[in-house]
């Protein structure tokens, strides 16, 4: 199958596109890549001048692009710079559309993009189905993202130098939940939290990286770890939605704890593979049991690594789409 795979700026935070286009291409597909990055000091010019003007100059290309390659699917990751009127001249050229969005629970994709003109709209999120479904989204499907196993992958010394790893954006709930923690036991934090929290704040000292970091940092944070701590963002407010770290720390077999989620039980076996916790005064027991059992964690990372490694790749998501879109 021939592909046009449209996939965000800024790939140095977004890396599932790159993700998605090496696991298409090792199916044996032609992947021809549109990256919406600014190509240059000109294009950054003619975004400030005009945002609508610079959207619609680059949409052109995408449709110049699938003019010259005549791609049998259009893919893209979250969909963001894409308009109602391109998808429809994709469509009538009769180019199948498909998107991948990634926000949700906590940022639904009707709010920004036209969903309902996707041929099939994929989301991370198993308990958004019937919202979209109420705004017209036909062929919404639940797809969530996984692990490159060239990149998420153990370390090869397999020396754990931390107690405790937490990598992700701030968050309140995350400061408000740290900031308990770190009074207790030994965390090591990465993260773009430097502009987020204040001067003073008592989690400074266990940044080692207060920017962003790329993949194969965040692994090698993993794979040092003992513990990988995961608190998702909208903890409290939504039960279902998973988000990439659950199968990223995985990937590296590390152990992990994380809020429970809905998706999770049919992803990880809990208590084999992976451990859950339902609310935030139940972590500091399961850290403190945890840290005193290093042979019982290594029994759960290496299930879990086992489980990713056959199921949570990104060839295995790029599968399970195109036997869906095939179907149809």
């Amino acid at each position: 199958m021939r592909i046009l795979l449209s996939i965000p700026g800024h790939t140095r935070t977004i890396p599932m596109g790159r993700f998605t286009e090496k696991a298409l291409q090792q199916l044996g597909h032609e992947v021809h890549v549109f990256n919406h990055e600014r190509n240059g000091q000109v294009e950054r010019v003619r975004e400030k001048i005009s945002f609508k003007r610079f959207k619609a100059y680059k949409n052109q290309q995408v449709l110049d692009l699938a003019e010259t390659i005549k791609p049998d699917l259009f893919f893209t990751i979250y969909g963001f710079n894409h308009d109602a009127a391109t998808l429809e001249k994709l469509k009538q050229k009769g180019i199948m559309t498909v998107c991948w969005w990634l926000n949700d629970p906590f940022d639904l994709g009707y709010k920004h993009i036209p969903a309902h003109l996707y041929d099939h709209f994929f989301s991370n999120s198993k308990g958004t189905q019937g919202v979209y479904h109420h705004y017209q989204v036909k062929n919404c499907h639940y797809l969530p993202v996984g692990i490159d196993p060239e990149v998420h992958k153990p370390g090869a010394s397999g020396e754990k130098k931390y107690d405790i790893v937490f990598a992700g954006d701030w968050h309140p709930i995350r400061e408000k939940a740290l900031t308990q923690l770190v009074t207790q036991f030994q965390f090591v934090l990465a993260g773009p939290w430097k502009r987020k929290i204040d001067k003073d704040s008592p989690l400074r000292p266990y940044f080692v990286n207060m920017g962003y970091f790329t993949p194969t940092e965040m692994a090698a944070f993993f794979s040092q770890a003992h513990i990988v701590f995961n608190l998702h963002t909208w903890f409290g407010r939504w039960s279902y939605g998973v988000n990439p770290r659950l199968f990223e720390a995985s990937g590296c077999r590390a152990f992990q704890i994380s809020d429970r989620k809905e998706e999770i039980q049919d992803l990880y076996e809990p208590g084999k593979e992976i451990v859950l916790y339902d609310r935030l005064e139940e972590i500091p027991e399961l850290l403190t049991h945890y840290l005193a059992r290093p042979e019982e964690c290594d029994a759960i990372a290496a299930n879990a690594y086992t489980r990713t490694l056959q199921q949570h790749t990104y060839m295995h998501r790029m599968q399970e789409l195109l036997e869906v879109i095939n179907r149809s």
